[in-house]
C-alpha cells in the first residue's frame, strides 16, 4: 500500500517535469521566418488551361441518310467533348487493312465527325478522352469519326484519323454512349447547316452554295503589363536590363513591338540547328512542352486553340478563336508561337494584349460569298487535292479611326483554307 502511494507521487512528479520541459522547449523555439507563398509562386499573367480547352475540335460534321450537315457552334462542340470525356473507349488499334478507303471510313453514312484545326498527338488527347493503346506518342489525328450504326459485335466503331498520312486508329464505344451523342445531335439540330456540295478530291470537302452572314466586330484591347512577361520569362527581374523596347539578362533577350503589341523572347543557347533527326515521339513531346510552357505562367489571354506544329522549326502554334471562329493577323497579333530548343524554349512570340469590351454599336453584318464559290476560285490557283478545309473566320486589324490610337481592333469576316497543313485567309468580299 505504501509502495503504491510512493509510485503515485513519483508519477505525478514526472508528469509535472514533462510539462515544464515541454513548455520550456516551446518558449525557446527560434522565431522562424514565415515564407510568403506569393514570393515562390510563378508569375500568373492571365489564365491556366486544361488540355481539352486548348486541344479542341472546331467543327462538327453529321452524315445522315446520305445528307451532310456541319456546324462550328461552340455550345454543341463543348457538349460533345464533355460527353466524350466520360466514354469508356476500347483499346485503340491501328487499322492497316481497311475495308474501305480512308475517306470512305471517315465520312461514312450515319456517322458524326469532330474535326480539329490540325493533327493532335494521341498521347496528348489521351489526357482528354480516356484512350488506351500503344505508341500514342508516335501517332496523331485531326479527325474523330463516331459510327452511329452498331457493328456485328454489338459495339460502335470510333476512328481517329490523320488526313495527311491516312492512318486510322480504331476503337469502339457502347450503346449508351452512342445514345448520348445522338441526343446532343437532336438537341442541337437547329445549329447544323446543310451541306449540298461534296468535292471528292484527295480530301473530301463538304461545302455549301449558300452565302454566309457574319458580324464585323470591334473590341477595345487591354494591354498587359510587359513587366509580367519579363518576370515570367527571365525569372530574376533584378538582373534584367532594359533599353528602349528591348530587355536582356546577358544571355536571353525580349523585344517588344509597341505598335502591334507583340513580344519576341529568344534564348540563343537553346537554338536547335538540325531538326531533321527529331523522332515522332520527340515532336509530340515538344507540342506538350509548348502547352506546358504557356501554362507555367498562366499565359492564356483569350481562347487560343492548338492550330499546328511546324516540324522544320519545332514551333507549336496556338491561334486565337472568337465565337468559335479562327482569327488571322499577319503581324502576330492573334497567335502564340512557341519554338522548342535543345533543352528548353528557344523562341516565344505572342501578343501582350487581350480583347476587352466589344463595341456593339460598331457591329455590322457582312455577307461572304458561298464556300462553293471560294473553292471554285481557289482551284484556279492551287491544286484542289491539297485543299484540306475551307472555313469562315476573321481577319484582325486596328480600327482605322485615328482617334482610337491603336486601342481598338476590328475583326472582319473572311474565308480561310487549309492547304498542305497551313491555314491561309481568303479575304472575302461582301456581296
Amino acid at each position: 500500500m505504501k509502495s503504491t502511494k510512493i509510485r503515485g507521487i513519483l508519477l505525478t512528479v514526472l508528469v509535472v517535469i514533462s510539462i515544464f520541459l515541454s513548455y520550456s522547449l516551446w518558449k525557446v523555439q527560434p522565431d522562424y521566418e514565415v515564407i510568403d507563398n506569393e514570393t515562390v509562386k510563378k508569375e500568373q499573367i492571365a489564365k491556366l488551361r486544361q488540355p481539352e480547352q486548348v486541344f479542341r475540335p472546331t467543327m462538327v460534321y453529321s452524315h445522315q441518310n446520305d445528307n451532310h450537315y456541319m456546324t462550328q457552334n461552340m455550345t454543341m462542340i463543348n457538349a460533345l467533348v464533355k460527353a466524350g470525356t466520360t466514354f469508356d473507349f476500347s483499346e485503340l488499334v491501328r487499322t492497316d487493312k481497311m475495308t474501305a478507303s480512308y475517306q470512305g471510313m471517315m465520312h461514312q453514312n450515319n456517322s458524326m465527325e469532330l474535326v480539329f484545326p490540325n493533327a493532335v498527338p494521341l498521347s496528348i488527347y489521351s489526357q482528354v478522352f480516356r484512350l488506351k493503346g500503344d505508341n500514342f506518342d508516335l501517332n496523331s489525328f485531326n479527325r474523330i469519326t463516331f459510327n452511329l450504326t452498331k457493328s456485328e459485335n454489338g459495339l460502335f466503331s470510333v476512328y481517329f484519323g490523320n488526313d495527311s498520312n491516312e492512318q486510322i486508329y480504331q476503337g469502339s464505344i457502347q450503346q449508351d454512349q452512342v445514345d448520348a451523342l445522338k441526343q446532343i445531335l437532336t438537341d442541337q439540330k437547329a445549329v447544323m447547316a446543310p451541306v449540298n456540295e461534296v468535292y471528292k478530291n484527295k480530301q473530301h470537302l463538304f461545302l455549301s452554295d449558300a452565302p454566309v452572314k457574319l458580324k464585323q466586330q470591334q473590341y477595345v484591347i487591354e494591354t498587359i503589363d510587359i513587366g509580367l512577361f519579363k518576370n515570367a520569362l527571365f525569372g530574376d527581374g533584378s538582373k534584367v536590363k532594359g533599353q528602349d523596347n528591348s530587355f536582356t539578362n546577358g544571355s536571353s533577350s525580349m523585344t517588344v513591338n509597341p505598335d502591334d503589341k507583340v513580344l519576341l523572347y529568344v534564348d540563343p543557347a537553346q537554338e536547335r540547328r538540325d531538326t531533321s533527326q527529331l523522332s515522332s515521339a520527340m515532336k509530340s513531346e515538344q507540342i506538350q512542352s509548348s502547352f506546358n510552357f504557356v501554362n507555367d505562367h498562366w499565359g492564356w489571354t483569350g481562347n487560343y486553340y492548338y492550330s499546328g506544329y511546324a516540324a522544320d522549326s519545332s514551333t507549336t502554334a496556338f491561334s486565337l478563336f472568337v465565337q468559335g471562329l479562327p482569327v488571322f493577323n499577319d503581324d502576330g497579333m492573334s497567335q502564340i508561337l512557341v519554338t522548342e530548343g535543345t533543352e528548353g524554349v528557344y523562341k516565344y512570340q505572342r501578343p501582350f494584349f487581350k480583347l476587352g469590351a466589344q463595341i456593339s454599336t460598331e457591329s455590322k453584318e457582312v455577307t461572304l460569298p458561298s464556300s462553293v464559290s471560294v473553292y471554285e476560285d481557289l482551284i484556279k490557283k492551287v491544286d484542289p487535292d491539297d485543299i484540306q478545309m475551307i472555313v469562315p473566320g476573321y481577319v484582325m486589324g486596328y480600327e482605322q479611326n485615328n482617334n482610337s490610337y491603336n486601342r481598338v481592333v476590328e475583326l472582319k469576316p473572311a474565308w480561310f483554307y487549309k492547304y498542305n497543313g497551313t491555314w491561309t485567309p481568303v479575304v472575302g468580299g461582301e456581296l
